[in-house]
């Protein structure tokens, strides 16, 4: 088991997540994707609600849905305010939470890094993990292959929420635009 952990800080600074609440994160969260989403057919999303499963009901941070393919999609959101990597086991509990409520997708937003365990976890049942940092998130994985960690970026605009990641390339998310991608160096 290699280790894929991430604890450290990025290139966008130190962490300033800590003298947030858990609450304050999950709002944080909650605005990226009202804004991530507004421009998707049938898009909603709710903070603090409950879903049912099949064995009971849920507590999710964040549930989002919208339209695609003339399919109703649902996304169980869940937010980790930590000061220590997030472990496996908490991955397995929200991957517990999708099979139960029939949920397409599950992501979970964290303000520490992830546990090498976790990240492979999270990889195998294709649930993405997002680390929360100075000014912007950090996708950890996602469905796509992971891409490597690029020796240098472009500079990142003044305010900007997230990385966009295309193969080999990345590229800044900011006000909604996504700047020129540039070639990680491999």
């Amino acid at each position: 088991m290699s280790d894929n952990s991430f604890t450290g800080t990025s290139i966008a600074g130190d962490d300033y997540v800590e003298q947030m609440t858990p609450t304050e994160f999950e709002e944080t969260v909650y605005k990226y994707i009202a804004e991530l989403g507004q421009n998707l057919p049938g898009f909603k999303v709710a903070h603090n609600t409950r879903v049912t499963g099949s064995d009971g009901i849920y507590q999710a941070d964040i549930l989002a849905s919208y339209t695609a393919l003339n399919v109703n999609m649902v996304v169980l959101i869940e937010c980790k305010h930590y000061t220590s990597p997030v472990g496996r086991e908490k991955i397995q509990i929200l991957n517990d939470k999708l099979r139960s409520t029939g949920a397409h997708k599950g992501i979970l937003f964290s303000t520490s890094g992830f546990q090498s365990g976790a990240i492979e976890y999270a990889l195998r049942h294709k649930i993405a993990l997002v680390r929360l940092l100075t000014s912007r998130f950090e996708m950890v994985t996602n469905t796509l292959a992971k891409p490597k960690r690029p020796v240098y970026a472009p500079p990142a605009p003044q305010t900007f929420i997230g990385e966009f990641y295309a193969a080999d390339r990345m590229s800044y998310i900011a006000n909604g635009k996504i700047s020129a991608l540039v070639a990680y160096c491999l």
